[in-house]
């Protein structure tokens, strides 16, 4: 199963930089908004220690 999550501040960090996990996947919405894929929830925690200025929501914006 499939984690996702939107980047709320996509526009205040630099989502290449993102210091994620191994399972985590970096793709687009059709509205070209950036998100992350994750095999787990796990990892959406780990992410999130990793990147304290990261703000993540379970649903699109815009």
């Amino acid at each position: 199963m499939s984690t996702i999550r939107w980047i709320v501040n996509s526009t205040e960090i630099d989502v290449a930089k993102i210091q994620g996990t191994s399972d985590m996947k970096r793709i687009k919405d059709l509205k070209d908004n950036p998100l992350l894929l994750f095999v787990n929830s796990w990892s959406v925690g780990m992410v999130l220690d990793r990147n304290p200025d990261l703000k993540l929501s379970e649903f699109g914006h815009n």
